[in-house]
């Protein structure tokens, strides 16, 4: 019986960790005034257009999930990367979500292969500002 339960703890781990990554959300920054660096700040806020407020643009910034990341992950990341890089507000202003194919892997312990689902995977473009 112990056999037979230790057969499938590969696959129960894989599963595990498979389900941790699913809601993660990264996101990157290119920042569009050169060397120019700004303190990180403890809160920014997440805007649904340009404000009328006059602001200096200073980061483009895309956020990356896994198949099934939910949007509020993505602003989360998104809002997390404005904080560190010091911007008052970050405006999302693109979905760039791609379609992820159907694949398949090689799974040793079962002694064949998976299919692996595709899905949506989201991606979120945005940009950063500082109000003047």
């Amino acid at each position: 019986m112990k056999e037979e339960s230790m057969r499938y703890l590969p696959m129960v781990v894989a599963s595990l960790l498979l389900a941790l990554l699913a809601g993660c959300a990264q996101t990157s920054a290119v920042m569009t005034e050169g060397n120019k660096t700004y303190p990180s700040v403890t809160h920014t806020q997440i805007l649904s257009e340009l404000p009328d407020r006059p602001h200096n643009q200073i980061a483009i910034l895309e956020s990356r999930g896994q198949v099934g990341t939910p949007l509020t992950d993505l602003l989360a990341s998104m809002r997390q990367k404005g904080m560190s890089i010091g911007a008052d507000a970050v405006i999302p202003v693109q979905d760039a979500s791609e379609q992820a194919p159907q694949g398949l892997m090689y799974n040793p312990w079962l002694g064949g292969y998976q299919t692996l689902p595709g899905g949506r995977i989201p991606v979120l473009r945005g940009v950063a500002i500082k109000f003047r």
